[in-house]
């Protein structure tokens, strides 16, 4: 399901500076979420709208000019909005989640999401109902439950680098700062 089109879709008049997490294709980087630089909406308004509502555990998928990007929604809130570029994918208890994503980041399926898209044409694009007839490769419970036990230590150790990177950008910012106010 990607996010609500039209008239209810927000705008950026209508951003906080706190709230719900109000999710477009930029704000998928590198396989997470950024929440840093994303819009935040009122609940209220996040109550308002019918449809985008993004849960913990998700797989996000770009598919409108950005195309391929990739993440796994994290508990950071209980809930996100989702712009029409993004579509969430909730999987059922026996898939993981973990290889779902990195089967989109593939280069097998990067190919023909780009081929089916139309990418290079004006803007690339591939609606919902054609989203349900790509093709996902799944391997047996066994070989996924192997898959995970590989990937989510792997993962761990790129959240904890991500956020080590993070700090020491924030740490950098403040010494330019601190420098060009002499």
């Amino acid at each position: 399901m990607d996010g609500n089109h039209g008239e209810i879709h927000p705008k950026a008049s209508d951003y906080v500076s706190e709230g719900v997490p109000f999710l477009m294709a930029n704000n998928l980087v590198d396989g997470t979420v950024d929440y840093e630089n994303c819009a935040f909406i009122s609940e209220t308004q996040a109550n308002s709208l019918r449809k985008g509502f993004s849960h913990p555990g998700d797989v996000l998928l770009t598919h409108k000019a950005t195309i391929g990007r990739t993440a796994i929604l994290p508990n950071n809130y209980p809930l996100a909005i989702l712009t029409p570029q993004v579509t969430y994918y909730r999987t059922k208890k026996n898939l993981y989640n973990g290889y779902l994503r990195y089967y989109f980041e593939s280069n097998k399926f990067q190919s023909i999401l780009s081929a089916w898209s139309g990418a290079g044409s004006t803007r690339a694009y591939i609606g919902i109902t054609k989203q349900m007839e790509l093709p996902i490769d799944l391997p047996n419970v066994e070989t996924m439950n192997k898959l995970r036990r590989f990937i989510e230590p792997i993962e761990s150790m790129r959240t904890d680098n991500n956020s080590e990177i993070v700090r020491l950008r924030h740490i950098l910012e403040y010494m330019l700062s601190m420098i060009s106010s002499r």
